[in-house]
């Protein structure tokens, strides 16, 4: 049974994985920097050590990525979906990666709105899967009030779906009204890949 708070929040492991990948790319000084510009009460939520276990409340992780999107990111979306593709691997881990790497597409995509409720308190993943192509909506979600954070989950989905049998994986994403963000994903599988090479 999952424990409901209050506040919508994610399991420390996607901060734990956020820092990670930020220190990756741009060094240990960049999260102290980022973490300066944070607001007070997110500084003060995001600077202490988080347990995987443990949850944070996902207003904090909004402030996070539009610090690291206008810091170290530059306000490029490119290199901000770098970071992102960055945090989708290290927050599988590797026994996660290999498994999911051996996965068609469209397996990850069922399992997906119960991976979601085990990693947030609030919001519902809405998925439809089509032959190359799925749909996935997120409904009343913070991520869909902001563009930024809009961005972070859409690529999010992209990388993760990367990460299995698929291949050239696109995603495009849009925020329609009543907090909803839809993002589009199409991608060739290697199955298909190798029917065309081989006729």
């Amino acid at each position: 049974m999952q424990l409901r708070v209050q506040e919508s929040s994610c399991r420390g492991t996607q901060l734990i994985a956020f820092r990670s990948a930020v220190v990756a790319l741009w060094g240990t000084s960049a999260w102290g920097e980022v973490c300066d510009t944070l607001p007070p009460t997110s500084r003060e939520a995001l600077s202490r050590t988080i347990t995987p276990i443990e949850w944070v409340a996902e207003r904090h992780m909004v402030e996070l990525a539009q610090a690291v999107h206008a810091g170290p990111a530059g306000g490029s979306d490119a290199v901000y979906r770098e970071l992102v593709s960055t945090v989708v691997r290290v927050g599988f881990g590797r026994v996660r990666r290999f498994f999911v790497q051996l996965a068609a597409p469209e397996m990850l995509l069922t399992r997906a709105p119960d991976f979601w409720k085990h990693d947030h308190t609030h919001g519902t993943l809405i998925v439809d899967i089509g032959r190359g192509r799925a749909r996935v909506g997120l409904v009343d979600h913070v991520y869909a009030t902001s563009a930024v954070a809009s961005l972070n989950a859409a690529e999010a989905f992209r990388s993760a779906l990367a990460q299995t049998r698929a291949r050239h994986v696109e995603e495009r994403h849009r925020v329609n009204g009543g907090g909803l963000l839809e993002v589009d994903l199409t991608w060739d599988d290697v199955g298909r890949e190798e029917e065309r090479t081989a006729s």
